[in-house]
């Protein structure tokens, strides 16, 4: 035994665990979380030149992206997240807003302050020359200040004083009034030239009614026309809510994978643990890092994440122990693993970063942009915590010569062939009994099962077509949850007396109690008919009411469904073209077959069922798409090992060639399915009602994913290669 490496193990484990329980508090603290967690709005403005100027300029944009955001700063909300998108949108991201309604109304708050003569009027008292604009006004300026008697008055400031000095000497004795947009507030007469650039509203204020309209005015005007086209709400309860789910959710997963890690590869299922662990507290320190936000869909990446982090220690793990059943010693076993295993990882995983890129840059929310990123930073992680640092433990336990027996990697002595046994027809016999199902035997039937299923999805889309969400078909959703049962027939009494009109949908019921009404709208609901459906929920049944709200103008719609469409084309064929680089042209044809084979069963049953298709269910798609192809892969990299030192004579050949690839990685296959299924299952069950058709459709791709990985894609291939090898009979192929 080697106490020095035992040592190692031991320090190198107590330390990096001592390490995250030191700093996960601070870490878990420090998260920005977004408005879906902690309560807020996402809204896209389309700006528009206001009247009598020329065009939308980037120049306007930034400015009045600047303007908005003093505006929120002003109402005392952290961090407000404002960004010039293209060439004439701003989206503005709140989070942690407990008057939703009156920021919302502060930032669109048209506040333009002029002064304006009666120079060219026609009527006594009219004021139609326009003397100074809100522009000409120095930002935040205007404040409170008490004139000779001590009354409060507005005190205002410009930036050029010349400026003004040139209107008041030309108005000496004439009024100069002051208007806030189109509402007179006052019209002195102007008394002397005024060179020092203040001026001052007088009126009979209040002190509070004199600070109003100061806060008023420094809100400034802005350079634009704004007009909302997209908006996402939650209320600050129900995000509360969501957060504790979906982390409940994402704790439960861990914890089943965790377990089947340690139950079926024991030594180095422990140290997965460990890795697993470590990878948590890396990928938390990262976004902390950077800033980033977490947000609902996020979180649902980050427990997926988990998943899919093992997925390199079970795909090395299971190279280690086929490497130790084929007679070599442990070390030998890892070092051929880890190597053997490293390339496959590495294609696995760049297949799923490629679609999470695709959906980052075309996804439009907040809320799928922080999934997209949480995927990519997760695989980034994954690749150093479970692929270097979990082989370096590995390492130093095995070369502490304390764990020998291959029991102690799921091994059974059984099943290790001797390589020395000089018998070769027993090889031969071991090969031949791994092969336990004849999968290229069977492809017809797969191929008929698959067509079938093709079929009744091609009839349903047919009858039913689609069930849009709001996203891709414009409207309003609100879920109401009221933190107890509700009626339906109540429901939907309430919500038509709110909204002034029949319901053309009914709403659904639903939540763990039915305490959650679910009602879409085929037109945009306006700010003062969501509040009046808020009032009236709260009225019947108590103030604890939590309102989420999506509201997608048809341009949107329309822009959001040509995007989903394109996203799923270019990570489709960028995937396509990856593995041609890497394999061959058949891989990848077959490839993408069984890609879009995983992707059309999950659009056929949302179809059947009339689930809600939206953003998030093209976030499931687009990681379905970069996910259920590792399997692909895996089973691919094996043939193409195996390709390099086989005699192909005949069709024969190749079926078995294939049929023993396929059984070589069935225990990858299976294993690095069940451990995302593990958190999909529990996100479905556990997580949050706003993410529960995501978890759906991610559990519904992950099956379909490895039914296709294992009987689709391989004989797909294979009716490829055949032509290569020369046609044979369509002899019966040799039972194993």
């Amino acid at each position: 035994m080697n106490s020095k490496r035992i040592a190692a193990f031991v320090a190198t484990v107590v330390i990096a665990l001592g390490v995250v329980v030191a700093t996960m508090p601070f870490l878990l603290s420090s998260i920005r979380l977004g408005l879906d967690l902690k309560g807020g709005f996402e809204i896209l403005y389309v700006a528009e030149p206001l009247e009598g100027q020329g065009e939308v300029t980037h120049d306007a944009l930034v400015r009045t992206a600047q303007s908005l955001e003093r505006r929120a700063n002003q109402t005392g909300v952290e961090e407000p997240d404002i960004v010039v998108e293209g060439k004439n949108r701003i989206r503005v991201r709140i989070a942690g807003v407990t008057d939703e309604a009156k920021v919302r109304e502060i930032l669109k708050k048209p506040v333009q302050l002029t002064f304006r003569s009666a120079e060219g009027c026609k009527g006594a008292g009219d004021y139609c020359k326009i003397e100074l604009l809100g522009t000409d006004f120095k930002e935040g300026a205007a404040k409170v200040v008490y004139d000779q008697l001590n009354r409060p008055v507005v005190e205002i400031e410009v930036k050029d004083k010349a400026k003004f000095a040139d209107v008041t000497r030309r108005l000496v004795g004439k009024p100069l009034a002051i208007y806030l947009n189109d509402e007179l507030l006052s019209a002195p007469v102007v008394q002397q030239e005024l060179t020092d650039g203040r001026a001052q509203i007088t009126g009979s204020y209040t002190y509070e009614e004199a600070k109003q309209l100061a806060d008023t005015i420094n809100l400034g005007a802005l350079p634009l026309k704004l007009t909302e086209k997209y908006t996402q709400s939650v209320g600050a309860t129900l995000g509360q809510r969501s957060l504790e789910q979906t982390l409940t959710a994402g704790v439960v997963g861990s914890i089943l994978i965790l377990v089947f890690m340690l139950a079926v590869y024991r030594l180095p299922g422990i140290v997965a643990a460990v890795s697993l662990i470590v990878y948590t507290w890396a990928l938390l320190g990262l976004f902390v890092l950077m800033n980033a936000t977490m947000t609902l869909p996020g979180i649902a990446a980050f427990v997926l994440g988990m998943g899919m982090a093992v997925d390199a220690n079970i795909i090395t793990y299971e190279r280690i122990r086929e490497e130790i059943r084929s007679g070599k010693s442990l070390l030998s076993s890892l070092k051929a693993g880890s190597r053997q295993s490293l390339r496959t990882i590495l294609d696995a995983n760049l297949t799923t970063v490629l679609a999470a890129a695709v959906l980052y840059y075309v996804g439009g929310s907040g809320a799928i942009k922080g999934f997209s990123l949480t995927l990519i930073l997760s695989i980034a992680v994954s690749m150093l915590s479970n692929v270097l640092f979990s082989r370096f433990l590995l390492y130093l336990l095995i070369r502490s010569n304390l764990w020998k027996k291959p029991e102690h990697f799921g091994v059974r002595a059984s099943e290790i062939t001797d390589l020395k046994a000089a018998d070769s027809e027993k090889r031969k016999s071991e090969a031949r009994r791994l092969v336990r199902f004849d999968f290229v035997r069977h492809r017809n039937r797969f191929f008929a099962g698959s067509l079938a299923i093709t079929a009744l999805g091609v009839a349903t889309l047919a009858v039913f077509g689609f069930n849009y969400g709001v996203d891709f078909k414009a409207g309003t959703s609100l879920d109401v949850v009221v933190g107890k049962p509700v009626d339906k027939a109540k429901a939907v009494q309430l919500l038509e007396t709110a909204i002034g009109e029949r319901l053309k949908a009914q709403p659904t019921i639903g939540g763990v109690n039915g305490e959650r009404v679910s009602a879409r709208f085929d037109r945009v609901l306006s700010s003062e008919e969501i509040n009046r459906v808020k009032d009236a929920f709260a009225k019947e049944y108590g103030t604890n009411v939590a309102v989420e709200e999506n509201t997608v103008d048809p341009v949107i719609a329309r822009e959001l469904g040509r995007n989903a469409m394109i996203a799923v084309a270019i990570a489709s064929v960028g995937i396509m073209l990856y593995v041609a680089v890497r394999f061959e042209w058949r891989f990848a044809l077959a490839a993408i077959v069984a890609l879009l084979h995983d992707a059309f069963i999950v659009i056929s049953v949302f179809s059947l069922f009339r689930l809600e298709v939206n953003l998030p269910f093209v976030a499931a798609v687009l990681t379905i798409i970069g996910y259920s192809i590792n399997d692909t892969i895996v089973i691919f990299d094996r043939i193409r090992e195996n390709l390099r030192f086989a005699k192909l004579r005949s069709f024969d050949d190749l079926a078995n060639l294939v049929n023993r690839s396929v059984w070589q990685t069935m225990a990858r296959s299976i294993n690095t399915v069940l451990t995302v299924l593990f958190a999909s299952v529990m996100l479905l069950i556990l997580g949050s009602e706003s993410i529960r058709l995501f978890s759906l459709a991610m559990t519904v791709g992950l099956v379909a994913g490895a039914y296709s990985s294992v009987c689709i894609a391989s004989s797909i291939w294979i009716l490829l290669k055949k032509g290569s090898i020369g046609r044979s009979p369509a002899a019966k192929p040799e039972t194993p």
